[in-house]
């Protein structure tokens, strides 16, 4: 499959899955998860040429449109992380993520994003900065932009695979969990092999993380599904 038409598909998802969550989001609930959707919806929508040309133009036509993609994609990760950790009972994972480690490492990965961005020559709009790939600035910039997001999944994955793995736990929420445990795994791999010098991901440069966004998104959108159907339940999960 197109590696295009796989991105208008997510994107359709994502703006999908926020259209579910606005009535609720409006009466104040969920207010997090529906945020980081939104956000969601920015950074897959500004990856496709079709979005991002115009958008970038209107900024200037000096590739701003990537770096909101990659501060968009932080604050995803960040309102995700919070989320999760609170509905997995996880302060440790919480701690990880906006205890002084996590402060540390968003703050330094943004500031060598900002930095990388600046130092880079990027006159014209280029969807990706593939126009740009052979300046050493840029590579390092795309890297950068990789870290924090697979920082934060790596410190989901265990509570993740910790709820999936609690027998007592409800069907939904358990096949949520996989979703979740698998989609996060999936950021970490595309995180850690990106780094590897010389790797060529080939068709896993779009499958790896769009794939990771349906995952989660679907995990997501899952528990919010059981929630609504046993609204009257006292066991509500927070993830929705």
């Amino acid at each position: 499959m197109n590696g295009q038409v796989i991105q208008w598909i997510v994107l359709g998802l994502c703006i999908a899955f926020v259209l579910l969550r606005l009535p609720d989001a409006i009466r104040g609930r969920g207010r997090g998860i529906f945020t980081a959707l939104v956000l969601l919806v920015i950074a897959v929508g500004l990856s496709l040429p079709q979005i991002y040309l115009p958008c970038d133009r209107f900024l200037g036509g000096i590739n701003i449109a990537n770096l909101i993609i990659r501060l968009s994609l932080y604050a995803v990760f960040v309102l995700l992380g919070l989320r999760i950790a609170a509905a997995f009972r996880s302060p440790r994972t919480r701690w990880l993520i906006v205890g002084p480690i996590g402060v540390t490492v968003l703050a330094v990965i943004v500031l060598a994003t900002v930095v990388l961005f600046a130092m880079s020559d990027l006159p014209e709009s280029s969807t990706g900065l593939f126009a740009y790939g052979g300046q050493e600035t840029v590579r390092l910039y795309a890297e950068a932009g990789r870290l924090y997001p697979g920082y934060v999944a790596a410190c989901l994955v265990l509570p993740a695979l910790k709820d999936l793995a609690d027998p007592a736990g409800r069907p939904a929420h358990r096949s949520a969990s996989a979703l979740l445990a698998v989609g996060f795994g999936a950021v970490v791999v595309f995180a850690v092999v990106s780094l590897v010098p010389g790797t060529r991901l080939g068709v896993w440069e779009i499958g790896l993380p769009f794939g990771a966004i349906v995952l989660v998104t679907s995990g997501l959108t899952i528990i919010w599904a059981s929630r609504r159907r046993t609204e009257l339940s006292p066991r509500t999960n927070q993830l929705a």
